[in-house]
């Protein structure tokens, strides 16, 4: 019954953040049933199986390896999706963030197959915790395959503009992929690439990261 999942999948994610020490003997056998619910045709029942994920991912780090397997492909199949709703994308933008910030090696080749949705996706949300190891996930990722980037990074200027206060670590994480692409570049290219931008973004990023 849809209603029973959805409700499960809430209190997994809940006891997740609270007492993750009941829960991890559970998951192996949890994680295959979250995902072959991530169904957008469920909506309600797919969300909170993806924010479950997610928050077992932050839990779980390094150890979440075996299990990107089981949920990376429908992740990235449902932030592409046409009409999704706003909500599950944000979710599922934060849920692949926070997989790529515990295990970038097996979620960055896939980045260019989702950069530019979960740039979209996330530029609206206000400043938290969630964006904040999404987007921690995003830096490493791009670290480990800056190709993946490369087509759509305007996108990520966007995004990242899209912080109005963000940890010192993370700003200094922004700072060194800006700068890094800009020098990889170089600076003519760099002025037709940011010649190309909204002002607000051109001035924004200038007067934050110096690029």
């Amino acid at each position: 019954m849809p209603e029973v999942r959805q409700s499960s999948f809430a209190l997994l994610g809940d006891l997740t953040k609270a007492c993750f020490q009941h829960v991890k003997p559970c998951i192996a056998n949890l994680m295959p049933i979250l995902g072959t619910n991530l169904n957008p045709e469920l909506i309600s029942v797919c969300n909170n199986a993806t924010w479950a994920i997610g928050e077992i991912s932050i839990q779980m780090g390094s150890e979440m390896q075996p299990y990107v397997p089981m949920v990376l492909q429908q992740l990235v199949e449902i932030i592409n999706r046409p009409n999704t709703p706003k909500t599950l994308l944000e979710n599922t933008a934060i849920t692949i963030g926070r997989l790529g910030y515990v295990c970038p090696q097996e979620v960055a080749p896939m980045l260019q197959q989702f950069i530019r949705p979960w740039c979209t996706s996330l530029r609206n949300i206000r400043d938290n915790e969630e964006k904040d190891s999404a987007f921690r996930g995003i830096c490493t990722m791009i670290t480990v395959n800056p190709g993946g980037v490369v087509q759509d990074f305007i996108f990520f200027c966007d995004a990242v503009a899209s912080w109005m206060n963000p940890k010192d670590d993370l700003r200094e994480m922004f700072y060194k992929i800006l700068h890094g692409f800009k020098n990889q570049v170089g600076d003519e290219n760099w002025r037709h690439f940011s010649d190309q931008f909204p002002l607000p973004l051109k001035e924004r990023l200038a007067a934050f990261y110096g690029v």
